[in-house]
């Protein structure tokens, strides 16, 4: 077995606080891109046709610079979907991009 000197075991600590905040950090930036938003959001409806698809719905209710991905799964979340699966006559909630 090795046995660490004194500067080593500083060396261990420091480098093992560093990867954790970074990964504390990362974490905090992956997740505050989710759940947060400017303001209150209003909402509209959306009458499904033949050809649409949730991501493409999703598209015309994002913001530039706003991440289609969060739109999908707000629209799911809003009208109870499991999956991306929408048909013809069906109403969905949407948001309006602000």
């Amino acid at each position: 077995m090795m046995k660490l000197t004194t500067p080593a075991r500083v060396v261990v600590l420091l480098t093992a606080i560093v990867v954790l905040t970074v990964l504390l950090l990362v974490n905090t930036v992956g997740a505050s891109g989710v759940a947060t938003t400017d303001g209150p959001v209003e909402y509209g409806t959306h009458l499904v046709v033949a050809g649409d698809t949730l991501w493409d719905i999703a598209a015309d209710s994002t913001t530039p610079g706003e991440d289609v991905r969060r739109v999908v799964f707000e629209i799911q979340r809003l009208n109870d979907l499991e999956g991306s699966v929408i048909l013809p006559g069906q109403v969905l909630r949407v948001p309006i991009p602000g």
